[in-house]
């Protein structure tokens, strides 16, 4: 059973515009976020969430909504479990990733 849902990139970008501020998580490698990006996101590599600390570092609640988010889906489906595991209970997986938010001519930076 998974502890996340699916979403899309253009209903994360809806949710932005309608609320002002999101937790968009990026989770690829910092050279891919310094190349392109959601203007909104915050980079956390997948690779340092084995270290709950830096989760905790985010400062975000275990109960708000986040969004992870990655090149395709794949890792940030990985990170939602990793998220899940740690006791975080609205995650949800970005289908498609940046490319699906680049394909959705969503803004980017």
């Amino acid at each position: 059973m998974s502890h996340y849902k699916e979403t899309t990139a253009d209903d994360v970008f809806e949710q932005y515009q309608k609320l002002g501020t999101v937790h968009l998580i990026d989770v690829r490698e910092v050279d891919e976020f310094n190349e392109l990006r959601a203007p909104m996101s915050r980079n956390l590599p997948l690779s340092q969430l084995d270290d709950p600390k830096v989760i905790e570092s985010l400062g975000i609640k275990k109960d708000e909504t986040i969004y992870l988010i990655c090149r395709s889906g794949k890792r940030s489906a990985r990170a939602c479990e990793i998220f899940a595991g740690e006791g975080y209970q609205r995650l949800f997986n970005v289908s498609g990733g940046m490319l699906a938010w680049q394909a959705g001519l969503l803004p980017t930076q």
